[in-house]
């Protein structure tokens, strides 16, 4: 085939045949328009919009005509969400599974820098093979430094509010940094020389941190340009979903690979500028800012299929960006719905300093206009900016106070609602492995995170052998282990009795399996071993209990406050906006927490309707409005805004009335 690799036409016929595969509702003009192009342009779709959905049915339609054998598609993003929708949606059919092998590549733009740019140059360069990993690049730089050295050091480190947990580089001659900003004394000093030190010494071991993969990916970019034109040709169309998250340094190496302006490839991004919550002011994106400012390169899909047009409205100025039009439209929700058209949406006035009775006046209040059946349809949440206690201790008086989401109930942990994608043991990857099993329905993913497991512990007791740095873990291990076939008949077992299989995993148990894995690791290395090394990766590990995993009531450990009105109860789940972005709710409340501020007192005029964007606001503003769009644009049926009484003390009678003209009903708990 002559030239660049072309981009098949979607016609509407294609985009009938997707709808009845994947049973989507009757599409839009909007969303037609967006399966159908295939020049260069940027989607800013609203929360709800069916964003992931609307993606893989577009790759979907592409992959059942796609000609080409060796070049694909890319699609990239921060998370694995679109690969999961097509194993979930059509890894039964043959064009699901087309999308998830060669040529095609679906990953994280981590995973793409990495395969692609960052350790072919590292190999190239006689690095050892490369173990990126945050948890272990911590350890093994902690330990560089021993005894009194080690001691000072840390000191002086307290003493600049930083620890060795920050130390960091951003270029490629190890130039010492912070991950949050530059080191605090010049190059010239003892200190800065212990720091690079740290970094000297774990990059001669191979191990790096995540984000420090990308100085490696620009290395190569820079010193073999010809790399662009091959990754060009190899992914003539590039797709990059949530789009808003990327950061500078992210956004730089995407364009200098495939340049939307003026190169072969066509680049496609999709996301939400006003739900950028992931990023600081100093990491915006103005290397390629999303979306495209040049005329006819950008679409926008402003109605919501999550919530009704109540919901819409509220939630509509808070948009740091307008939408095109008549702003954020809603024509949802699609389950019980005629109980979501109602007059009920919350702010709850509280008093400064007592939170007391702010989560249980939104339970009730869900209870009184909702029946069970309808609450059941989805979860109850209550989010906030600040999940994380502060060092110092804040009570009820402080200025600060409510600082964080443990301010509205005291057991809240916030450890308990993280996703850890990183276990600290073996067994954590086993457990995990298995949860991923459960959810997904398919055992690929599960293996494929074991055998990372299995690498990280070869890695800990001696040297990889090189076929392990393939990027598929679980086809490498059974390679090499081929050489020892019973060797490879216990792991295989093993990946029987707990992967397909689905053996609960217990202590008792798992300490009878431990040693297997060390063996299997042994055969793994090549060289000497340290024997003693990889006990505390191999000590067992209490699963951490989440969701349907609880196997019975535990509110602390999930998080969850019971809210009961006679024999009626429903449980609230609480958690921070970051958490729960991406997440479709039932109802939602908006806690008020303090960074700099109160959130409730400075998005206030927005509650009302008084001021609607972000125009002219400075950047602690736009990031608690963007925060603050996010938790309002969960909620299919309810959003609830918990209030300061300060933020409307100055003209409360006014203030109140403006709420209810904007369509808030208001419980006020102040005395």
């Amino acid at each position: 085939m002559n030239g660049h690799p072309t981009i098949p036409d979607v016609t509407d016929d294609d985009v009938a045949w997707i709808t009845d595969v994947m049973g989507l509702d009757v599409l839009d003009e909007d969303r037609q328009a967006f399966l159908k192009r295939t020049e260069t342009f940027d989607v800013s779709a609203c929360p709800g919009s069916g964003k992931t959905t609307l993606v893989v049915a577009k790759l979907a339609i592409l992959a059942r005509k796609w000609q080409h054998t060796t070049s694909g598609v890319c699609v990239l993003s921060h998370t694995n969400v679109a690969r999961e929708e097509i194993q979930n949606k059509l890894g039964h059919t043959p064009v699901g599974h087309r999308l998830l092998h060669y040529p095609h590549f679906i990953d994280t733009i981590h995973t793409f820098a990495n395969r692609f740019l960052a350790l072919p140059y590292l190999r190239s360069n006689g690095y050892p093979s490369p173990l990126i990993d945050d948890d272990v690049a911590k350890v093994f730089r902690w330990n560089v430094l021993q005894g009194r050295e080690r001691w000072k050091f840390e000191s002086w480190l307290n003493n600049k509010h930083t620890s060795i947990d920050e130390i960091t580089f951003c270029d490629s001659d190890l130039s010492v940094a912070l991950t949050s900003r530059d080191f605090p004394t010049a190059a010239h000093t003892a200190t800065y020389q212990r720091a690079q030190r740290i970094l000297l010494e774990s990059a001669a071991a191979g191990h790096f941190r995540y984000e420090e993969m990308f100085v490696w990916a620009e290395c190569l970019v820079q010193e073999y340009p010809e790399v662009a034109a091959s990754l060009s040709r190899r992914f003539p169309l590039v797709l990059i979903d949530e789009m808003q998250d990327t950061s500078q340094r992210q956004a730089a190496l995407l364009a200098s690979i495939f340049d939307r302006a003026n190169g072969p490839s066509v680049v496609q991004r999709v996301g939400d500028p006003n739900q950028e919550i992931f990023k600081s002011g100093q990491e915006q994106n103005i290397a390629d800012p999303f979306p495209d400012v040049g005329e006819g390169r950008t679409m926008s899909i402003a109605n919501s299929r999550r919530f009704g047009p109540a919901i819409a409205t509220l939630a509509n100025p808070l948009a740091v960006i307008s939408l095109d039009g008549d702003g954020l439209q809603g024509s949802g929700p699609q389950r019980a719905v005629e109980f979501s058209e109602h007059s009920r949406n919350l702010i709850i006035v509280f008093p400064d300093n007592n939170t007391d009775g702010v989560l249980e006046a939104f339970g009730t209040h869900l209870l009184e206009t909702f029946d069970d059946a309808t609450i059941a349809s989805g979860d109850c949440f209550a989010v906030g900016g600040v999940h994380r206690p502060a060092p110092e201790v804040i009570a009820p008086g402080h200025g600060k106070f409510p600082r964080s989401v443990e301010h509205y109930w005291a057991e809240y942990s916030p450890e308990m609602s993280k996703s850890d994608r990183h276990p600290k043991s073996l067994v954590g990857y086993v457990q995990h492995a298995q949860k991923m099993i459960r959810e997904s329905k398919d055992t690929a993913g599960g293996i494929a995170h074991f055998a990372i497991g299995l690498k990280r512990l070869t890695r800990q007791i001696g040297q990889p052998v090189g076929d392990l740095e393939r990027t598929r873990k679980h086809r490498a291990i059974r390679g090499v282990l081929a050489l020892t076939p019973e060797a490879l008949g216990r792991y295989d077992a093993f990946v029987q009795t707990f992967l397909i299989g689905m053996t609960p995993v217990t202590e008792e148990l798992w300490l009878d399996y431990a040693p297997q894995p060390r063996e299997l690791a042994g055969h793994l290395c090549q060289g000497d071993l340290n024997p003693v090394a990889g006990d505390e990766f191999l000590a067992w590990e209490e699963p951490q209990l989440e969701g349907a995993d609880q196997g019975g009531p535990h509110p602390q450990v999930e998080n969850v406050v019971k809210v009961t009105s006679g024999d009626r109860e429903v449980s609230i789940r609480l958690g921070s906006i970051h958490q729960v972005k991406g997440q479709t709710h039932f109802a939602t409340m908006l806690l008020s927490t303090f960074q700099n501020d109160h959130s409730s007192e400075k998005i206030f005029p927005w509650l009302t309707g008084e001021k609607s964007s972000g125009n002219g606001e400075g950047v602690r503003n736009l990031s608690k409005l963007k925060q603050s769009y996010v938790a309002l644009t969960r909620p299919t049926h309810l959003v609830a805004v918990a209030v300061r009484n300060s933020a409307i003390d100055g003209c409360r009678a006014k203030a109140m009335e403006m709420l209810q003209a904007h369509g808030w009903e208001i419980k006020d708990l102040c005395p």
